[in-house]
């Protein structure tokens, strides 16, 4: 009965050795599921941090593309609001004459006196808008003058601003602890870079090459003239039908920038127009054209200096010269502040005023983007595992590329794209479902993710 008793006894404690070598595995695979899983949160968090960095570093970039754009506008907007001062400078002063060069108005019987009463009444009435429209001139031009400071200094002093923005995303991330970030520069671009290989440029100067100086920016304006500033012409009575003679009334007028593009220039002609026979010497008379001036003024206001750039009236001023006499004596009638006699109106800019944009490679294409590259790492030794360390691959899929590192690059671009269709589907106005160009013209500057390029990915790796 003793022997049973000393086997039993002697196998005690065989299942806790098993119980004790299945928990050393359990603990053991716990710590590589718990470093695993840890690992794979970093990740995680690499690559939400990069993304984050990336968007908020291009939607920077397209706030000042956009900001660009506004400026632009506002210069836009206050030559155009000069070049109305302008128009209604001219446009009174060409009434000034009238009543001189209309006396034989009074002929007519019954009416006449009273038809020329009436135009020496108006004439006078509306001499005082020419001179009223200074201080417009001044303010218009002074502010555009200062929007063109403001932006030259917000943009050349963007750079700095921009390569701190990533920076900024992971210090104020609540995951971004332990997370370095840093831009890849040779997949990324700036909107001003003083290292070379800017997106955008400065235009100014008076060189007609619309890819180095300010004329691109004279046809946006010429174009964006309201009517009354494009063309003064009132609806003239053409072909009176009066017995033996033919006559016409010409009303002529416009404003125009210079071919210089730091002037605008106003000029205002009204003529009578009639058919006589021309007396020849030896031979017959012909039947020929003539023209009696009524009224003609004009008015310039320029950036510098005194003067007029375009003294013989070559910039059209919609055909003024059809009215041929009253528009060689436009310039006898002027505005007290008119440059060509006075320096008062040089303050601020006048005329085309500088201003910026893509750069010339960049207007030539289709649809020029500006992307920029994020990398966040962190080190093995920051990581939150047991050890720091774990040999747990993910892959590319993630867009990680690591070694013993925590690593992800993302990329964001800022692009152009106006909307076609209104919240309703409806073309919108000035679209009518063109697609417009990018430019500096229009803040329509959006951001969105894309897909790492090539470089990204060799430089995130150090080759």
């Amino acid at each position: 009965m003793s022997q049973p008793s000393r086997s039993i006894s002697s196998q005690k404690g065989q299942a806790l050795l098993l119980m004790l070598a299945f928990t050393l595995v359990l603990a053991v695979s716990m710590i590589y599921l718990f470093n695993t899983s840890q690992l794979l949160a970093e990740r995680t968090q690499a690559k939400v941090l990069a993304d984050h960095a990336a968007y908020n570093t291009a939607t920077k970039q397209a706030q000042l593309l956009n900001a660009n754009a506004y400026m632009n506008k506002a210069k836009i907007a206050n030559q155009l609001a000069t070049a109305q001062a302008v128009s209604v400078a001219s446009w009174a002063k060409h009434f000034e004459p009238m009543p001189q060069h209309t006396k034989y108005v009074n002929l007519i019987p019954y009416v006449g006196p009273e038809v020329q009463q009436a135009i020496t009444q108006y004439s006078k009435a509306v001499q005082p808008l020419a001179d009223l429209t200074s201080p417009t001139i001044l303010i218009n031009n002074q502010a555009t003058e200062a929007i063109s400071f403001q932006q030259n200094l917000l943009n050349n002093s963007s750079f700095i601003p921009i390569q701190q923005v990533h920076k900024d995303t992971i210090e104020k991330s609540s995951i971004g602890a332990g997370f370095d970030s840093r831009p890849l520069i040779t997949a990324s671009e700036y909107a001003v870079n003083p290292l070379g290989g800017s997106f955008i440029k400065h235009y100014s100067g008076n060189s007609s090459d619309p890819t180095v100086g300010r004329a691109r920016l004279k046809n946006v304006i010429l174009a964006s003239r309201d009517d009354f500033t494009r063309e003064r012409r009132a609806k003239s009575i053409d072909n009176l039908h009066i017995p033996i003679f033919k006559n016409r009334l010409e009303a002529r007028g416009g404003t125009e920038l210079s071919n210089d593009l730091n002037q605008w220039k106003g000029v205002d002609t009204f003529s009578h127009h009639y058919r006589f026979w021309k007396k020849r010497k030896w031979r017959l008379p012909k039947l020929t054209w003539r023209e009696d001036q009524m009224g003609y003024g004009s008015a310039v206001v320029r950036n510098f200096g005194r003067g007029d750039d375009d003294r013989w009236n070559n910039a059209g001023y919609n055909n003024a010269n059809r009215n041929k006499d009253a528009s060689r004596r436009s310039h006898w009638y002027t505005p007290n502040w008119d440059s060509r006699s006075n320096n008062t109106m040089n303050l601020g800019e006048s005329g085309v005023p500088q201003f910026w944009d893509l750069e010339t490679q960049m207007l030539a294409q289709d649809e020029p983007t500006l992307p920029t590259s994020i990398r966040v790492s962190k080190t093995a030794n920051r990581l939150d595992t047991t050890s720091g360390t774990s040999n747990f691959k993910v892959g590319n899929e993630l867009n990680v590329i690591s070694k013993d590192d925590v690593t992800a690059v993302s990329t964001a671009e800022a692009y152009f794209e106006r909307p076609i269709q209104d919240r309703q589907g409806r073309p919108t106005y000035f679209n009518k479902n063109k697609l417009e160009k990018a430019s500096l013209l229009n803040p329509y500057w959006q951001v969105r993710l894309t897909n790492n390029s090539t470089l990204a990915i060799a430089e995130s790796n150090g080759s």
